[in-house]
């Protein structure tokens, strides 16, 4: 057993050892990987209490908008792939997290529920189809045949460094709002018209503190988004160092520059701009759509689908379940944030001693264990049980969702990445509409947040 551990922690050495060389575009992508996971995950977790509390939305209208949001991003995203392909990984990256800096700033000062629709329905949609596949693209771009594999597990871990930073963030900010709310109330209680008036007067809470979080880690992406090239690595090679200082403007060209095929300087050879194909939207969708390549990739992305709408379960109905069962400072971020903690930890080791096996047999094995997780909450109503969903789903979330991230970019052709990226995201998304009017549909019914006399709640069967 120890010469086991000893043989995995070495290959996970050996993939760090084969990124040491890569092009600085690679560790930016990193950057803005854990950035965007952030703003993403932490908004995510709360987004339906966002609704409830902040804006005095009922579970059903809570759970429609929040699935409407990810439905978007899977319509916005199917035109928005296309683009991706046609103006190239570095101008939509700066478009997009400045569309997102800009929402996010939005969200947290609005009172208006106008606002708030158009931000979650328009521009966040819209901001983060031009992230979540770009960064993608982009790392397939800045690696090679050789280190690209542990390239996208290291990719997915760094991606749940940002969701694990966000959950305990969440419980801090709640606990310290919720005592500062209280001791407001207290002190204001013959003023009732202003303490109940939810839109009307803006008030700092703990879901408006979380998305401030995410305004700050996006303004720092846009300065970081500026800085990537639009360049590529040759896939049958070696990475050229990232340090070497013939690394320059004569190697690599301007953006707008047409691309050469190869660079001036030979010592860097491997390196070179990319220049994104260009063509009509919808005559890229079609021909994309009849390959048999993309037939049996969406057979195989739309076989993960059930899957992915236990995840988005894990956000969009677990912290209200928690808070209604288990009390408003009930700690919902911990135990959301086993999840990435698990996964930081297991990714490499299972990608480095997987990385010979198909991607499909490891995305087969993996799914059948994630759809085991959810029984834990059917067989019992308990903080343990929560913490055996998450421990499970994520186990099984570490096996096979790397796998398809590096599944779908090596079969997508050079060029189309971004057309493929936005069809595979479709699921990912297209579940949350279902889940987020189930969710509310299922917790007015059996999780309601006031109880009558006498009435119980049935959350166990709202897990069946």
């Amino acid at each position: 057993m120890k010469n086991y551990f000893q043989s995995q922690l070495q290959q996970v050495s050996i993939g760090f050892h084969s990124l040491s060389s890569s092009p600085p575009e690679l560790y930016k992508a990193y950057i803005l990987k854990f950035l965007d996971s952030y703003a993403y995950f932490s908004f995510s977790l709360v987004f339906t209490l966002f609704l409830s509390e902040d804006f005095g939305t009922s579970d059903v209208e809570a759970g429609t908008i929040y699935g409407a949001w990810g439905a978007l991003i899977t319509v916005f995203g199917l035109f928005t792939g296309t683009i991706i392909d046609k103006l190239g990984v570095a101008k939509c990256l700066r478009i997009g997290f400045i569309l997102s800096f800009v929402t996010r700033v939005m969200l947290f000062t609005c009172t208006s529920k106008h606002v708030l629709l158009f931000c979650t329905l328009v521009s966040l949609p819209l901001a983060n189809c031009l992230g979540i596949p770009v960064l993608t693209i982009g790392l397939r771009r800045y690696t090679n045949n050789e280190n690209r594999g542990f390239a996208f597990g290291l990719f997915y871990v760094v991606m749940n460094v940002g969701a694990l930073i966000a959950g305990p963030l969440v419980d801090v900010l709640t606990r310290y709002y919720n005592n500062k709310s209280d001791s407001e109330d207290t002190a204001s209680e013959y003023n009732d018209d202003v303490t109940t008036t939810t839109t009307a007067v803006w008030k700092m809470t703990s879901n408006r503190g979380i998305i401030l979080s995410g305004v700050i880690a996006n303004f720092v992406a846009v300065f970081v988004a500026f800085s990537v090239r639009e360049i590529k690595v040759d896939s049958n090679s070696h990475v050229p160092s990232a340090t070497d200082d013939d690394m320059d403007d004569d190697s690599i060209m301007d953006d707008d520059s047409r691309m050469t095929g190869s660079t001036k300087n030979k010592t860097n050879k491997n390196v070179s701009t990319f220049q994104p194909i260009q063509g009509d939207t919808l005559n890229i969708l079609s021909e994309t759509i009849k390959t048999p390549t993309f037939r049996r990739f969406l057979l195989v992305v739309l076989l993960t689908l059930n899957v992915r709408m236990i995840f988005r379960h894990l956000d969009g109905t677990l912290p209200k379940y928690m808070i209604r069962e288990f009390g408003e400072n009930t700690p919902k971020g911990a135990v959301y944030s086993i999840n990435p903690a698990l996964i930081i930890i297991l990714v490499p080791i299972i990608t480095a001693a997987t990385s010979s096996v198909d991607p499909l047999v490891m995305i087969h094995y993996g799914t059948y264990v994630s759809a085991l997780s959810v029984f834990f909450l059917v067989l019992s109503t308990s903080l343990p049980a929560c913490i055996l969903f998450v421990i499970t789903l994520s186990i099984g979330e570490a096996i096979w969702s790397p796998r398809l991230y590096d599944y779908t970019t090596t079969i997508a052709p050079e060029g189309r990445e971004g057309t493929y990226m936005a069809l595979s995201s479709a699921p990912l998304f297209l579940a949350k509409l279902p889940v987020g009017v189930i969710s509310g549909v299922l917790l007015q019914k059996y999780c309601p947040e006031n109880l009558e006399d006498g009435e119980e709640r049935h959350s166990k069967t709202m897990w069946l």
